[in-house]
């Protein structure tokens, strides 16, 4: 990569082939390339543009030609501004021309939603070099754009890189969004990654950056250990772009220390049907609150009751009578919902509630925390949206929950502008997958035409069966053994080439490559938990409970609680204020729900590959 504050090479990178120019002609006024302004420019003038070109030497003309595409992408016209540019050949050009080709080609194929190819154009050895002598408003828009090409890719550090070069080119007003943007991206990539890159470019303003990343990610039990890297940190970066306005919340850890509670309520079910989950949370809080004070951290007085047959009034009030700062429960949905309806307004200390009820008002003092599908349904719209892709099949299991989940992400896939094509569920008890997916995909239509066709001629003549074209990729909710029949017949059913995204119940949780070859291609969304086998808490967990395996999810709930109860004025604070847990990057609405970003992965060759960076969504050979 080429960076936008380098030094102007002396040499040239190529030699330009001699053209042979016409003679020369009476030259029409054009508008000198750096007076010209795409945001501004008449889209009237493109006719006028490209009629002028005709009559001009070949550097003027690859100028109006630049000019006239850039203002036809403005207004949409990717197929018309791609044709305007076709003649033109890089090398042929100046760099600046050349640089310019290259924006307008990757911005055509951005537009397409094809990334991976947007990303070639800018990255040809050619094009890096020019960038070197250009101008400061094209080094800006190349950046720019390979940074938002990193980005929908999935190479948040990549992406991150380009915007970290670009700052200083920019105006006061324009570094503090493109700030918010290095941080969000720094924030979407594992700790590990981090540190693993700290050191890896001469850059002091990336490094710093890095550092600072790392910093927020780490420690998310132990808030003086993560301030004491805060104020090392400070000292040691004086003069970087973001010691006087400090992201992400970490200006205000102070404040975290001064009122966090000294005694803690744990209202968790440790008896009835709920016990298996009330104990698996519970595991995981004290697992979180044992490694805070093994590491030297300051841990409150925790009180744990059963929620199970209590009433839950009665309970909440004499856990607030025994001095109880904040409460963290209940697990179950009546509860909560009794809850709120006995303390409509406020509740008299804060209270995070391990699920999530409906409705559109909460009593203030409330927290909201749960696993809830209907999160990584919209997610994923979210993330198929960023892909570029506008329409949308659903494949569903039959049953109000199948049902609950597909309407949340129908939502919010129609609300960023996609469509629905098709929606199809399926019943796992009769195992009638086949049929079902021939029909969503219309390869039954397809079957009855050559049977008609086949009656009319009397012949059986060479056709194959074809599926519908209507669509961009499929949403699937389906658990293990349902997803690793779907997946096969869907290429079997020739729609082997169509992306498709589930949700975590796709995947176990542990790697089996033999069973999940059959889910190859399939993008899922899924807690940091289940991927990260090398962390010492998950370690310590399986290790000291036998029956783990099928309760990983709930330890992860249970760390979480732990690490959120020190941090829930982080997350009211806004400022991109987030909690980096095992059950995702958390962060709070409006409502006081929290909310979730997941880890994406791929299931390549039988195992899960997480953050996939140009990966080919298909079956795997």
């Amino acid at each position: 990569m080429a960076s936008c504050a380098s030094t102007p090479s002396t040499t040239s990178v190529y030699t330009r082939p001699s053209i042979q120019k016409p003679l020369p002609k009476p030259r029409p006024t054009v508008v000198s390339p750096s007076d010209f302004n795409p945001a501004t420019a008449d889209a009237s003038l493109v006719e006028q543009w490209l009629a002028e070109a005709a009559t001009l030497d070949s550097d003027d003309a690859a100028d109006l030609l630049l000019r006239a595409a850039e203002v036809l992408l403005r207004e949409g016209e990717l197929a018309r501004a791609d044709d305007v540019v076709g003649e033109l050949i890089a090398p042929e050009l100046t760099s600046e021309q050349a640089l310019h080709l290259a924006i307008i080609r990757a911005r055509v194929h951005r537009g397409h939603a094809e990334f991976a190819e947007a990303l070639a154009e800018l990255s040809d050895p050619l094009i890096e070099s020019a960038v070197i002598d250009a101008p400061v408003r094209r080094q800006m828009q190349y950046s720019q754009l390979r940074a938002s090409l990193f980005q929908i890719e999935g190479d948040h550090l990549a992406a991150a890189k380009e915007w970290i070069f670009i700052d200083p080119l920019l105006n006061p007003s324009q570094q503090a969004a493109n700030r918010e943007a290095i941080w969000l991206s720094l924030m979407q990539i594992p700790t590990a990654t981090l540190i693993d890159n700290i050191g890896s470019n001469g850059n002091r303003d990336y490094l710093g950056w890095l550092e600072l990343a790392s910093i927020a990610k780490d420690n998310q039990g132990d808030i003086e250990a993560q301030v004491r890297q805060r104020d090392t940190w400070l000292a040691r970066w004086p003069t970087h772009p973001a010691h006087n306005s400090l992201p992400g919340g970490l200006d205000k850890l102070d404040d975290l220390i001064i009122e966090r509670p000294d005694q803690v309520a744990l209202i968790l079910p440790v008896t009835g049907r709920l016990a298996a989950y009330g104990k698996a949370i519970r595991d995981g809080f004290f697992a979180a609150y044992y490694e805070t004070l093994n590491q030297g951290g300051s841990v409150p007085t925790i009180k744990q009751y059963d929620s199970n047959n209590s009433n839950i009034d009665a309970l909440y009030q004499q856990v607030i009578t025994e001095g109880s700062k904040l409460v963290i429960g209940p697990l179950e949905k009546e509860n909560l919902s009794a809850l709120t309806a006995s303390r409509p307004q406020s509740m008299p200390v804060p209270t995070l509630a391990l699920n999530r009820i409906d409705g559109n008002h909460f009593p203030s003092g409330l927290y909201q925390f749960g696993l809830n599908p209907e999160d990584e349904a919209a997610q994923i719209a979210d993330i198929a949206l960023g892909k570029g892709y506008k329409r949308a099949l659903i494949i569903i299991p039959e049953g109000p929950w199948g049902q609950k989940v597909a309407d949340a992400f129908s939502g919010r896939w129609q609300q960023l502008g996609g469509k629905i094509v098709a929606s199809q569920t399926f019943d796992a008890s009769k195992n009638n997958y086949s049929k079902q997916i021939k029909n969503i995909l219309n390869i039954d239509k397809s079957e009855h035409r050559l049977q008609r066709l086949q009656q009319i001629i009397g012949l059986r003549p060479n056709y194959e069966p074809y599926r519908r074209t209507d669509l961009d990729f499929i949403f699937l909710l389906a658990r293990p053994n349902e997803g690793r029949a779907i997946k096969p017949l869907l290429a079997y059913h020739y729609a082997g080439d169509i992306p498709v995204y589930a949700t975590s119940h796709i995947y176990r949780g542990n790697s089996a490559p033999t069973k999940d070859q059959d889910i190859n291609g399939v993008r899922f969304i899924d807690i940091p938990w289940i991927f990260n086998e090398k962390s010492d808490i998950r370690r310590d967990i399986n290790n000291g409970i036998p029956s783990s395996a099928g309760y990983q999810r709930m330890y992860a709930l249970g760390v979480d609680s732990f690490r959120l109860h020190l941090r829930l004025k982080q997350l009211r604070n806004g400022d991109n204020g987030k909690v980096f847990g095992e059950t995702g990057t958390l962060s709070l609405n409006k409502l006081g729900q929290i909310e979730r970003e997941l880890s994406l992965a791929e299931i390549q060759n039988g195992i899960a590959v997480v953050n996939p960076i140009n990966a080919v969504e298909q079956d795997q050979p």
